[in-house]
């Protein structure tokens, strides 16, 4: 999907950070000129596989995309264009974006906030954006530093309040990016977590804007602590954190699900439910949700029900 951009003036760099899935012998499988190819010897993760991607970048603006998601074909145009037209913006996102499953099916959608003023007051309070969507200029990236590992998996969320300390950002209303939901994947299963890291993100944050010193010394015992509860439970603590994780996994999917059925969108609330019920069967008020997709007058005439979910699903999002 980036090799397929309208905008053809791009390099792509493309990290493999030792994947053991076949994921370079893919990425060789391209003969395209634009991509770029750079292999790590050991795994070193999120954040500092991505530095690596931003320091090779030669382009005056740097454009963020995960492997799993799907770029539209005018993406880095229109994202160019605005950051041409508006000097006063260092960052811009996508404010409307699909989520999709597995197969690339529709789940739901999401709005972000497009004003500079309402992105700002919103990210010091939950993370605001789809960071597959953003692009920002590279000389931004560069005065503030790249991903911080003590940050992951909530590196993005601390790397852009770190821009927005020096910039202005906008998303574009326009669907210009798909961002897809793994049930099993981190974004889902670990969103728990990731809120929880991005809460220092967000503490460290209050304290630069208030023009005190950020000391993410004093934060690191505390993230170090999140890191090792999370690495090291086995046992029955294991077994305990994985239901945690399946049922806050599952109550993700059944807000979206809740969502898409006020809305009127059975097929996609069906969807929603569905992937509840497979991260974790023992949900009930997917179940409720399922069987109801399939009666939409009745639906309709209860919705008053899922307003508690919907509002709990616009706080975690």
């Amino acid at each position: 999907s980036v090799l397929a951009q309208t905008y053809p003036d791009f390099e792509l760099i493309a990290v493999d950070d030792r994947s053991t899935d076949g994921s370079l012998e893919i990425l060789e499988s391209f003969s395209d000129p634009r991509l770029r190819i750079l292999r790590h010897e050991a795994n070193q993760g999120a954040a500092l596989t991505r530095n690596d991607a931003l320091d090779a970048a030669r382009g005056a603006y740097i454009a963020i995309m995960d492997a799993d998601d799907i770029c539209e074909p005018v993406r880095l145009e229109r994202q160019v264009a605005y950051l041409d037209q508006h000097p006063q913006i260092g960052l811009v996102g996508c404010g409307i974006f699909d989520n999709i499953d597995a197969r690339g099916k529709v789940l739901c959608t999401t709005r972000h906030p497009a004003d500079d003023e309402v992105i700002q007051r919103t990210l010091m309070q939950k993370w605001c954006f789809l960071h597959s969507s953003i692009m920002f200029h590279k000389e931004l990236q560069q005065a503030v530093g790249g991903y911080r590992k003590a940050f992951e998996p909530a590196e993005d969320h601390d790397l852009v309040l770190r821009i927005l300390d020096r910039a202005q950002a906008h998303n574009i209303e326009e669907r210009l990016v798909r961002y897809r939901l793994n049930p099993k994947g981190l974004s889902v299963f670990g969103h728990q977590y990731i809120n929880e890291m991005g809460i220092i993100a967000m503490r460290l944050a209050h304290r630069r804007r208030a023009g005190e010193a950020e000391d993410l010394e004093r934060e690191m015992p505390y993230l170090q602590e999140l890191k090792q509860r999370r690495k090291v439970m086995q046992g029955a603590d294991g077994v305990a954190q994985r239901w945690r994780d399946s049922f806050y996994a599952a109550n993700r999917y059944y807000g979206f699900g809740c969502k898409e059925l006020c809305a009127g969108r059975m097929e996609n609330a069906r969807r929603c439910f569905t992937q509840a019920l497979v991260t974790n069967a023992m949900f009930i008020k997917a179940w409720f949700g399922f069987t109801l997709s399939f009666m939409p007058s009745i639906a309709y005439r209860m919705r008053f029900i899922f307003r508690t979910s919907l509002q709990q699903l616009n706080d975690a999002l």
